[in-house]
C-alpha cells in the first residue's frame, strides 16, 4: 500500500520515520496523532534544539505581553483613583 503523502525533513530532505502513533478522545471526536523524527540523529538533535529555542522565545514574548498588560492596567487604575 502506498503512503498518501511523504513527510520530508526540512533540514536534510530525507523522509521522516514514524516513531509513535496514538489516539486521543477530545469531546466527541477521536484524533489520531503521529510522532515522526528524522532518520539522521544529528539532524534531529539540531531540530530539537531549534524547536526548544523557538518555544523559549514564544514563552518570553507571552510573559512580556502579560507584564505589559498588567502595568497598563495598574497605570489606568492609578489615574482613576487620583482623578
Amino acid at each position: 500500500m502506498q503512503k498518501p503523502y511523504k513527510n520530508i525533513c526540512y533540514r536534510c530532505g530525507r523522509e521522516r520515520i514514524v516513531v509513535k502513533t496514538w489516539k486521543e478522545k477530545i469531546g466527541g471526536s477521536t484524533i489520531e496523532n503521529t510522532e515522526t523524527v528524522c532518520p539522521d540523529k544529528e539532524c534531529q538533535k539540531a531540530m530539537e534544539q531549534e524547536i526548544k529555542k523557538q518555544k523559549n522565545k514564544r514563552l518570553q514574548m507571552e510573559k512580556r505581553k502579560l507584564e505589559s498588560a498588567r502595568s497598563r492596567k495598574l497605570a489606568v487604575h492609578k489615574k482613576t483613583v487620583r482623578g
